[in-house]
Formats: structure tokens, sequence, C-alpha cells
């Protein structure tokens, strides 16, 4: 509720501004209105300055700035009344929204109390735990892969995916590693890491490309960006790519800048 409280009250400053603007706009416009018809396929404007005159008066093309100020001030009256509705319905709302939302009441239960009640909504360490903790079945590791294990225990294939799994552990984000996903138009991948940001519940792939200075390993790790971009999964929206070559190595300050913009 806090958040999209805050949410609201940035929406109603951004609003306030707006309507300060454009009453200001207003007081500086010409008097009536704007009516723009077309004959013969040609253009006319016609500028109207009473209710009662349906025709107003012809507005030749050496006018034309007339009718510019008459059309923005049609359309910034319409932005106006446009904004003032929506204040008074943010305003009504924090008004009068209850001081806890609906997924906070089970938080404020006594853990004696908890112990009885099945929420309306997981909490995040249930829905977190229901994540994590889901099936699956990741790639299988060859027999002459080195044995790399991160501080939990988890097996991983690569030093710089070490460091990425111990980081995420350290911070506190889900994971899962090698989650399988289909592709359409280019079949099954396992992803380094499926990710999760708790706050929003969104997931992330977080994808790292570890031989980027390797012509053949580069051209397949392009060809996948594309088929996540085909897929509707993009860098920076829910997909998280790092890379590294040999003169180049991977950067730690790097993962830890993209776990605090994307998954905090």
């Amino acid at each position: 509720m806090s958040e999209f409280r805050q949410q609201l009250e940035a929406r109603r400053a951004y609003l306030e501004n707006l309507e300060n603007r454009t009453v200001k706009k207003l007081e500086r416009v010409p008097p009536g209105t704007l009516r723009i018809s077309c004959s013969k396929g040609r253009i006319q404007y016609y500028h109207r300055t009473e209710n009662k005159d349906k025709l107003g008066k012809y507005i030749p093309n050496a006018s034309r700035k007339l009718a510019i100020r008459l059309a923005q001030k049609d359309y910034d009256e319409r932005v106006l009344k446009a904004v003032r509705k929506e204040l008074k319905a943010i305003n009504g709302y924090l008004k009068n929204a209850p001081d806890s939302a609906v997924e906070q009441i089970y938080d404020q239960l006594n853990d004696r109390r908890k112990e009885l009640v099945i929420p309306v909504i997981d909490t995040d360490e249930m829905f977190v735990e229901k994540w994590v903790n889901k099936p699956f079945r990741g790639k299988e590791f060859k027999k002459n892969e080195p044995e790399l294990v991160t501080d939990r225990g988890l097996r991983v294939r690569s030093k710089s995916e070490m460091i990425i799994a111990n980081i995420l552990d350290k911070e506190g984000i889900p994971y899962r590693y090698e989650y399988p996903i289909h592709l359409k138009g280019y079949g099954m991948i396992h992803p380094d890491f499926m990710v999760l940001n708790v706050r929003l519940r969104k997931v992330f792939l977080w994808e790292h490309l570890g031989m980027m200075d390797d012509p053949e390993y580069a051209g397949r790790a392009i060809q996948r960006i594309a088929a996540y971009n085909q897929n509707r999964v993009y860098q920076g929206e829910n997909l998280i790519l790092t890379c590294e070559t040999q003169n180049i190595p991977i950067n730690v300050r790097q993962i830890r800048n993209l776990i605090a913009q994307f998954l905090k």
C-alpha cells in the first residue's frame, strides 16, 4: 500500500504541476474557438467568437498563427479538464484509502494466529519459497567438466557463474540455475540464471557471455539474444546480460550494480 500511495502522490504532484502550467498558458490565449472545414480538398480555418456564430470568420493563410493558437487553446482546455478529473479521483482515493492494504492484514497477525490462517495472497516469504522450490530438470554435466561449487553447494559450469551465484546469494536474490525455457523459433534453452525481483515479483533471465573474444561463441550468443528479442525478452526489461573476454574479466562491481538496478 505504501508503494502504491507513493506512486499516486508522485502522479498527483505531476498533475498539479501540469495544471499550473496549463492554467498560465490559457491566460494568454485569444478569445473564441476554431472551426475547421474542408472544401474540395482544401482545408479552411474559421474563428468563432460567439456561441451563436456557427460559421465564424474566415482566417486567411497570412493569419494562420491565429488558427494555431486557437487549436492549441482547445487542446490545452481538454488537457486541463482531464487533469482536474484525475486529480479529483486521486485526492478522493488518498483521503479515503484504508491504512492497511489487503495484502498487509496477514502480516499484522501474531505468529500463533498466522499458523491457523491461509492468506488470500502469499506473503513474500511464501512466494519465494514456492518459486525457488519449483522442481525442474536442468542440463546434465559432462564427465570431464570441472566441479565448480558455489558457497551454498550448487554446482555451476564456470568460475564467473560461481561468482555471480555467490553474489546473488549474499544479496538475498532468489534464483534458479539453468532453468529450462522454450523460445519460439529457437527451441529449448537453459539460461544461466533465472532471477526474481521479490518486491515486484518479476522474473529476469540472466545470461553471462563468457567468451566474447571467440568469434564462434560470440556468433551463437548474438543468435540467442536475437531469439530472446523475438520472444519479447529484452535487455534492461526482463533480461540481464554480462560478458567478458580473456583480457577483460568479469566485473564484480557491475554485477552488484545490476542487482541494485533490477533486482532490489
